[in-house]
């Protein structure tokens, strides 16, 4: 065996070993079990593609000591179960699994809305959304007219 067959034979098994340890998310017990009863009390039933995914959120946000977010997520996915079974579709399905992630994913953008944040200069002054100058009261400096007219 020659020396570059032996290094790629090395890195490959690293890169194969390291895999998992990159994409896992260690959750505790006590986060995995207030997860289930959360999901449960929101009505995602035990055994279904949406529970993991309930749990899996819920875990993480518990993990994280935003109980207040876990509800959020349980929340979320029990509409977006329910919305899925609304259409028909079979809770076993490819379909149904995938609408369940359109739904939770589009709640998601919903809830997570960018909002504008003015900076100001060190004497406290800022532009406000319209462009026009204010000071740390907020008061109006200098308004910017909306229509320009020549």
């Amino acid at each position: 065996m020659s020396r570059l067959n032996a290094i790629f034979i090395a890195l490959g098994s690293l890169a194969i070993a390291a895999t998992p340890l990159a994409s896992s998310h260690a959750q505790s017990g006590d986060a995995l079990a207030n997860a289930e009863l959360t999901c449960r009390e929101y009505g995602v039933r035990a055994g279904t593609a949406a529970f993991d995914t309930c749990v899996n959120r819920a875990a993480w946000a518990y993990d994280r000591g935003e109980p207040g977010l876990a509800t959020l997520e349980a929340q979320r996915v029990s509409d977006a179960r329910n919305i899925c079974l609304s259409y028909g579709l079979v809770q076993q399905s490819l379909g149904y699994r995938e609408c369940v992630a359109t739904e939770i994913d589009r709640r998601a953008m919903r809830a997570y809305d960018i909002r504008y944040t003015p900076s100001s200069d060190r004497y406290g002054f800022y532009y406000d959304v319209n462009g026009n100058l204010r000071d740390r009261n907020g008061e109006l400096i200098r308004a910017v007219p909306l229509t320009y007219r020549p």
